[in-house]
């Protein structure tokens, strides 16, 4: 394991690990086959969010659209420019996204920090990602993200692979805890929705670029 893998897994998950014994998941909702939970974060008044779902794919579909940072636009709620700022290597990447936020907000903006990794053994796919805010100067029009951090995982059984997305973030500026606590299960929903059909396309079901083994 790289250093850069290991610092995010102690900085995205050890905490977490500690505080889910005291903060129990609540299930909020279920659309379309998407299960949305939220449960609270230890200082904070916001939620940490988990999505779980089913994909009819393969997993290299999924690590190819992944990938592809310049399309996130198409997918990912509210995403209005997309593309990646450097790859380290084929699993390794850091990418920019700007996000439109209704008026009268400002909109915001992000750069994340991405690995993706199969387990050779169980086949399941992961991807960490964190907010990476130094990389690239702010643009004093929105205001940057500073604090995101993610997990994926993708679980083959049989015909059927098992996803959960588990993430927390500060959008940062004037906006009260309630507004971003009652839009966390509207965007992630939609951008599931919205993976999937990306899912669909012939650019990601005919590639594998990256040797995954399905």
């Amino acid at each position: 394991m790289n250093k850069n893998l290991l610092f995010m897994y102690i900085l995205v998950f050890t905490t977490s690990a500690l505080f889910s014994q005291e903060t129990p998941w609540k299930f909020v909702k279920e659309t379309n086959g998407i299960k949305v939970y939220f449960r609270s974060i230890e200082n904070s008044h916001l939620n940490e969010v988990r999505i779980q779902t089913t994909f009819t794919c393969n997993l290299s579909d999924i690590v190819e659209a992944l990938k592809d940072a310049k399309a996130y636009t198409q997918w990912v709620y509210r995403a209005a420019h997309s593309y990646t700022i450097k790859e380290f290597s084929d699993f390794e990447m850091e990418y920019y996204n700007k996000i439109d936020f209704p008026f009268p907000l400002d909109d915001r903006d992000i750069v994340i920090h991405s690995i993706i990794q199969q387990n050779p053994q169980t086949k399941v796919v992961t991807s960490i990602s964190y907010a990476k805010p130094l990389v690239l100067p702010e643009n004093k029009n929105m205001v940057r993200i500073k604090n995101f951090n993610s997990k994926w995982t993708f679980t083959p059984k049989k015909n059927i692979i098992y996803g959960e997305y588990i993430f927390s973030s500060d959008p940062g500026g004037n906006i009260t805890a309630w507004l971003v606590n009652l839009s966390l299960d509207e965007g992630p929903i939609k951008t599931i929705r919205g993976f999937k059909k990306q899912l669909l396309l012939d650019k990601y079901r005919n590639a594998n670029s990256l040797n995954i083994v399905n």
